[in-house]
């Protein structure tokens, strides 16, 4: 049982953010309407076969790379 107190500290406590997160190369749609959060203190794996977008994903985090739709928040 969580209180109000609890719940601010975890919406607080958010690392990354990703809404609605889109990239494509040409007409290939590779990351499509993502939605992702990290709170600290949580581990993420990103599993997937060769050529479904986790490296991609990696690249717009750090920002390597730049989504065509969505925002990215760190923090």
């Amino acid at each position: 049982m969580g209180s109000e107190l609890d719940d601010d500290k975890i919406m607080n406590s958010v690392l990354l953010e990703c809404r609605n997160l889109t990239k494509r190369f040409d007409n290939k749609i590779v990351i499509d309407h993502l939605d992702l959060d990290l709170a600290d203190g949580e581990i993420l794996s990103i599993l997937g076969p060769s050529g479904c977008g986790k490296t991609t994903l990696l690249r717009l985090i750090s920002g390597l790379e730049r989504p065509d739709g969505g925002t990215i928040k760190l923090g």
